[in-house]
Formats: C-alpha cells, sequence, structure tokens
C-alpha cells in the first residue's frame, strides 16, 4: 500500500482559531476528538495556531486540512486512537505517536511538541497508512 503521506513537516502557525492548550497529551486527545467529530479545519487550526511558524505556511495547512478530511473516505469512520508511544526527549521536547483507529485501517499519526517557555506548541505533524517507522527512535 501506498504511503498516504510520508510526512508533512509543520513548523507552527498563528491564526485566529482557538489554540488547544495544556500538555501534549491533552493536546493531541482534544485534537482527535474534532477529528471524531469530522472538524477537519478546526482540529488543523486548533493544533497548529499556537506556533508563531505557521503563519508562514497558510498553503501547507490548507493542503494538510484536505488530506485529513480525505482520510475517513480511504480507510473508514474515525472510531478514537491509541497512544503508542510518549516520549519525553528532553524537558522541552516530547514525541508522540498514535494509531487512529478508523474502520478499514489504522493510521499513524507522530507528533513533536516544543515547549516555549511555560507553553507546549506542536512543532511537527507527520501521518500515514504503513507502519515500518513506529515506535521509539534511537
Amino acid at each position: 500500500m501506498k504511503n498516504l503521506i510520508t510526512g508533512i513537516a509543520l513548523c507552527c502557525l498563528s491564526f485566529s482559531s482557538t489554540a488547544y492548550e495544556g500538555s501534549p497529551k491533552s493536546q493531541v486527545a482534544a485534537y482527535f476528538s474534532d477529528l471524531v467529530a469530522g472538524k477537519y479545519s478546526t482540529a488543523i487550526d486548533s493544533l497548529y495556531s499556537s506556533n508563531p511558524l505557521m503563519a508562514s505556511k497558510a498553503q501547507q495547512l490548507t493542503l494538510l486540512k484536505q488530506q485529513v478530511s480525505s482520510v475517513p473516505a480511504l480507510y473508514g469512520k474515525l472510531h478514537g486512537y491509541e497512544t503508542l508511544s510518549h516520549e519525553e526527549l528532553s524537558p522541552s521536547l516530547v514525541r508522540i505517536v498514535t494509531i487512529a483507529k478508523h474502520q478499514n485501517h489504522p493510521v499513524n499519526w507522530e507528533f513533536y511538541f516544543y515547549k516555549i517557555n511555560s507553553t507546549w506548541v506542536v512543532s511537527h505533524g507527520t501521518f500515514g497508512d504503513q507502519f515500518q517507522y513506529i515506535g521509539k527512535k534511537k
């Protein structure tokens, strides 16, 4: 099966939507809650809006929204997610790997969160339908 997306390196954004707040774990939970509800644009906007670098990445975010909204057509309805790993790489960098539980096939997600002062922001997110690279990175 071809990769749905080999990776989209997004470095963060500042737009008018409300950003998810709290720990990386709580932001991922809110993100998947919006995806399960079919709020794809809201999920992407809320996840990336706290990162000031994303203001210059509007085209990439639009493409990401289109790709994320097409996933249910390929793999079926999203029923939830499972966290595969939560790695604290440093006091200011966290990696979370999840599996989105679609009706017909799971989709893996990988998020990197960076702590700026006391605020966690997503600095990188990717998803795909193959699993060779899942697991702890050395």
